[in-house]
């Protein structure tokens, strides 16, 4: 049995969505020298046309004409199950090589992960956002490695605000003033947001603040 790396993608609240490290079965390999890797990915597209099966599929196709010797078996599911599939793959013994999921602070500190220093370089590393990479650390100690970042927006009517005399919001107080204001001028819906199934720790996170 082999120490293999397998990343994860990490999602986080400061909408970094990463890859980390796991302990995995054996890589497959002959003598030859061949090396088979098992890569777990999400999925975020809603139907055929934007699955991120394509994506990963050209991804690997790529890789793979650049090292011969090494093969990539890709399973790819729905971002909401990823982590679920994961987790059982590692309770029965079979965690990927890699994997792209949102959960990964468990399996640092099970001691399943390799730390993102152990498999990538000093300019690599240097190369990431500092903000999304700080998002993939448990006690100070990088695990997850940035691969995708999402941003909320707030987004203002200009032409509601400038009829009722408003600025943009630059505080929660400030926020809470203009909707206030905009209600007083018989603005309807005067501050919107969304409560739904998509993304229920973005949304809630949002309500929370």
């Amino acid at each position: 049995m082999q120490r293999r790396a397998w990343r994860t993608g990490t999602i986080a609240a400061a909408a970094a969505l990463g890859m980390t490290g796991v302990l995995s079965g054996c890589g497959l390999g002959g003598g030859s020298g061949e090396v088979t890797l098992k890569l777990v990915a999400a999925d975020y597209g809603d139907s055929a046309a934007n699955s991120s099966k394509k994506y990963w599929a050209d991804l690997v196709d790529a890789y793979e004409a650049r090292h011969p010797d090494v093969h990539v078996e890709v399973s790819v599911y729905s971002w909401t199950e990823v982590d679920r599939k994961v987790r059982r793959m590692v309770d029965a013994g079979q965690a990927p090589d890699m994997a792209q999921i949102g959960a990964y602070a468990d399996y640092a500190a099970e001691d399943r992960l390799y730390r993102a220093g152990d498999v990538l370089s000093i300019p690599v590393q240097a190369d990431f956002v500092p903000q999304l990479a700080q998002a993939g650390e448990v006690d100070g100690v990088q695990y997850g490695m940035p691969f995708a970042a999402s941003t909320r927006l707030l987004f203002y009517n200009k032409t509601l605000f400038g009829k009722a005399g408003l600025k943009p919001p630059t505080t929660w107080a400030e926020l809470a003033a203009d909707a206030a204001a905009l209600e007083d001028d018989g603005v309807t819906y005067p501050y919107a947001l969304p409560l739904g199934p998509e993304e229920a720790q973005a949304e809630t996170l949002q309500w929370l603040l």
